[in-house]
């Protein structure tokens, strides 16, 4: 089973995968511009606690400082 998409873990072969907010300092911004960023979400795997991946929660944000 491929939850989230994610193959199982290469640390432990677990497949019960979990979701977790890093927010708060923990934000990403988009370079060079101010403001309040947006969240981190990692997915993590619940047997053994190594993250899997992570994206951040409103990707749209970053659409202005696309590096051409």
């Amino acid at each position: 089973m491929r939850e989230y998409g994610v193959d199982p873990c290469p640390q432990c072969g677990g497949t019960k995968i979990g979701r977790g907010k890093q927010s708060g300092y923990g934000t990403i911004s988009p370079y060079g511009r101010l403001g309040f960023g947006t969240a981190l979400i990692h997915l993590i795997c619940t047997d053994c606690g190594w993250i899997l991946g992570s994206y951040v929660e409103n990707p749209g944000s970053f659409r202005k400082t696309v590096v051409k």
